[in-house]
């Protein structure tokens, strides 16, 4: 399974074309508490059916030393109606100029990146509104 899914040969690749170019640094949160994102959150959609709906995949997030550390598990189907589990973990780095983004670079399992952005919402424009400093 990893040899397949680092040469693509069983993971398609959706390949970029634009649908979701990167967002406006004006659009972004100015100040981003990362420990909000700590817990068990679990995936049940994505861009890439294949790679993105996994059964039970659960990313556990907690901060250490600074940065976002996600432990992923996820459970591949086996023809005889069985399942492998299989766990990697990813490491965010908060950008400094912009804490509303935060990067997950130099994956050793799958070889990928994850880039996230947090957008300002009208909750946090009303926060903001009772407290300037956010």
């Amino acid at each position: 399974i990893r040899m397949c899914s680092i040469t693509k040969e069983c993971v398609p690749m959706k390949s970029d074309v634009g649908d979701f170019p990167v967002p406006d640094p004006s659009v972004l949160v100015k100040s981003f508490n990362i420990s909000d994102f700590s817990g068990k959150w679990f995936i049940t959609s994505g861009l890439n059916p294949t790679f993105d709906t996994f059964d039970c995949q659960l990313h556990e997030f907690h901060v250490d030393n600074g940065k976002l550390v996600g432990n992923i598990t996820w459970r591949i189907r086996t023809p005889d109606s069985g399942f492998f589990t299989r766990s990697t973990i990813q490491r965010f780095v908060q950008d400094p100029d912009s804490p509303g983004i935060l990067y997950n670079h130099n994956n050793e399992y799958l070889h990928y990146e994850d880039d996230w952005y947090a957008p300002i919402s009208i909750l946090y424009d009303q926060r903001k509104k009772k407290n300037p400093n956010l």
